[in-house]
């Protein structure tokens, strides 16, 4: 909790200039330097140029948006340099020029070259940086280098002002189901004392709690990478996004195996799932796990922009985890059914197929957003998955944790109940057929 107190005082107590800030040198010319990808929204925004230099006084910024009708080549030939640098550089929007001498001293903060962004809509702007001069191609020996800074500013408050629109509100989202999730957290330790107190069995819960913290981590990443932005005005902290994201897919594995195993009978039930059922159970979760992984690692660093940003399920790599969450739908259902037959109490029966109803939605969830988001205009899909996402897992956490309350009238306090005096009856039984076979050898 200190840590969540601790991020909020940096979030909420920012001063300075409310800007993303990018810095750095250029220094290969004819290769067209990729700065960053910024989406500014229909409000637009400003870009402060405050230090530009070169040795050379053909070096230019380049601005290019989506509306340009060469975006996407432009995109997709960084790194491949199939296209002129020429031509490039005269499909670009805006461009900053003369660059100062990079022997000059510039007077710190100088603003200029101040380019106001204006449009009807959110658009996705490249900025890149480049020089085209034919005397780098006929000398590859001459000495170049070029330095830059600029800050780029959105509209909105001191959140919404630093981010890219496709990000503008999830800070703020990712804050309040930290807190919500927390909330669950302690619900969920309280309902294992509880039940721990009445001698029933609480390991479902225990699972759910270490779920519970594997999200809450993944958050914690979440808001620490966009304190580190807000704060210090530069882009994300490496690898706290990414790792983010590789929590939440381990979340979500987890979960799956949960629930697999709860409808399959697991601590409400003698017929709980055999061997081979408990070991495809694992073994699901786990491809569920690493090809997650792998789908999302293998396109931020395979796409042209690196940028860990992304839904990565409506993406081709994604589509191979969507297949896998198609055949869990099946085998949650198939298995759930399976357990029902095999039970003989009403209480058990009509336990396995509300939890399999229920349950069977959140799995169906997760192919739904992926064609809900195909749909989606890129600058609002992040934004809007982000945080479906989360809702959608708080909504199917409430509805566990009201399954499981410890209350005397609920359901699965019952079934967990009759589970304890069967097995007493099972032992009174097992004691009285050793006496007797004793005094028989008597």
């Amino acid at each position: 909790m200190r840590l969540l107190i601790s991020l909020l005082s940096i979030i909420l107590l920012l001063n300075g200039i409310n800007a993303i800030n990018y810095s750095g040198n250029y220094l290969k010319p004819l290769d067209f330097r990729w700065i960053g990808k910024f989406c500014f929204d229909e409000q637009g925004g400003s870009i402060h140029v405050t230090r530009f230099q070169s040795t050379s006084n053909t070096t230019k910024i380049l601005l290019y948006s989506d509306s340009n009708p060469h975006y996407n080549e432009i995109l997709n030939d960084f790194g491949q340099n199939e296209i002129s640098c020429q031509e490039k550089m005269s499909w670009a929007n805006y461009t900053y020029t003369n660059p100062d001498k990079i022997s000059e001293i510039i007077e710190s903060n100088r603003n200029y070259n101040v380019k106001r962004v204006s449009q009807n809509r959110d658009r996705f702007w490249i900025i890149t940086m480049a020089d085209c001069d034919q005397k780098f191609v006929e000398n590859h020996r001459i000495v170049f280098i070029s330095t830059y800074t600029f800050d780029v500013q959105n509209s909105g408050d001191a959140f919404d002002s630093q981010l890219s629109a496709e990000q503008q509100s999830i800070p703020q989202g990712q804050i309040f189901f930290f807190l919500l999730y927390t909330g669950f957290l302690i619900t969920s330790i309280i309902y294992s004392v509880v039940l721990n107190k009445k001698g029933l069995e609480g390991k479902a819960i225990h699972f759910f709690i270490a779920i519970l913290l594997v999200f809450l981590i993944s958050l914690a990443l979440y808001i620490s990478n966009w304190a580190h932005i807000l704060k210090y005005h530069k882009y994300e902290l490496r690898f706290l996004n990414l790792f983010g994201n590789i929590f939440e897919i381990l979340g979500n594995g987890l979960f799956v195996a949960l629930i697999l195993m709860i409808g399959q009978g697991w601590t409400t039930s003698i017929y709980f799932g055999s061997l081979v059922k408990q070991m495809v159970n694992i073994l699901v979760s786990i491809a569920l796990i690493v090809i997650g992984w792998v789908a999302y690692v293998y396109y931020v660093y395979h796409s042209k922009e690196q940028n860990s940003y992304i839904y990565f399920m409506d993406t081709c790599p994604g589509y191979f985890l969507l297949a896998l969450y198609v055949v869990i739908i099946g085998y949650f259902c198939w298995a759930n059914y399976v357990n029902r037959n095999k039970q003989n109490e009403s209480i058990k029966k009509n336990f396995i197929l509300i939890f399999s109803i229920i349950f069977v939605f959140w799995l169906i969830s997760h192919p739904l957003v992926v064609i809900v988001a195909h749909f989606m205009d890129p600058w609002v899909k992040y934004k809007v998955i982000s945080l479906l996402n989360l809702t959608i897992n708080a909504i199917f956490f409430i509805i566990l944790l009201i399954i499981f309350r410890p209350s005397h009238n609920n359901m699965i306090v019952k079934i967990l109940q009759s589970d304890d005096k069967s097995n007493d009856m099972k032992e009174i039984k097992e004691s009285g057929e050793k006496l007797n076979n004793g005094a028989d050898m008597d």
